[in-house]
């Protein structure tokens, strides 16, 4: 097993940074709780998993906003599939 060293620190935050790069996914608590473990297995940077509104007129909906420090962590989560399999 591969010691993170960044594991000794509190890697996931509770907002997301400006600096961070994001995606939106679409997917049930569940799926999060999926995510977040993968990333925190497979990922070596902070990483941020936050809630957020989106307004559309006169319609709202609720997204989950995945944010990486590094760069590297988001093209790695993306190659994965993880987010494509929780959407089907």
């Amino acid at each position: 097993m591969k010691i993170n060293p960044n594991n000794f620190f509190k890697r996931e935050l509770d907002i997301l940074p400006p600096h961070f790069v994001n995606t939106v996914v679409k997917a049930h608590e569940a799926d999060i709780e999926n995510m977040r473990k993968w990333i925190y297995e497979n990922c070596s940077g902070r990483y941020s998993i936050t809630k957020d509104i989106i307004y559309d007129g006169d319609t709202s909906r609720s997204i989950t906003v995945l944010g990486f420090e590094n760069p590297g962590d988001l093209t790695l989560f993306a190659l994965s599939g993880k987010a494509q399999i929780n959407q089907n």
